[in-house]
């Protein structure tokens, strides 16, 4: 039986944790690691500020390296960092923060709606 993606999305979000875009913003401090996980080309259109492009089909190969060299406080082990990931609609995140649970990271969200719900609440996007 074939799967949609959707259905694979809608399992995946009923594993994670979810943050609205008001909550992400509340989130974000300098110990909070940011990751865009959209493909290079979307990054670059526009991205929020403070973001770490790391696409999704990078992502596992590149998590550990990220969450070393981005960390600003040796008090917090790199499972505990808060991870806020988001892409277009809050799907590929989705997928993200569950694969990020499966590596063993505990406080991986996706922000629901991703950055189309960042610019509808007029929140500051970066462009190159």
């Amino acid at each position: 039986m074939l799967v949609s993606p959707a259905d694979i999305v809608a399992r995946a979000k009923a594993t994670i944790k979810e943050c609205t875009v008001s909550q992400a913003k509340q989130l974000l401090t300098p110990e909070t690691l940011l990751i865009d996980i959209r493909e290079a080309p979307e990054f670059n259109k526009g991205h929020l500020p403070g973001a770490v492009l790391s696409p999704r089909g990078l992502l596992e190969f590149e998590i550990h390296a990220l969450v070393a060299r981005t960390a600003t406080n040796s008090d917090i082990a790199p499972e505990d960092r808060d991870i806020v990931l988001y892409c277009g609609t809050g799907g590929r995140s989705a997928l993200a923060a569950e694969t990020l649970n499966k590596m063993g990271y505990r406080n991986a969200l996706s922000m629901d709606g991703g950055i189309v719900a960042w610019a509808a609440a007029r929140l500051p996007i970066e462009t190159p």
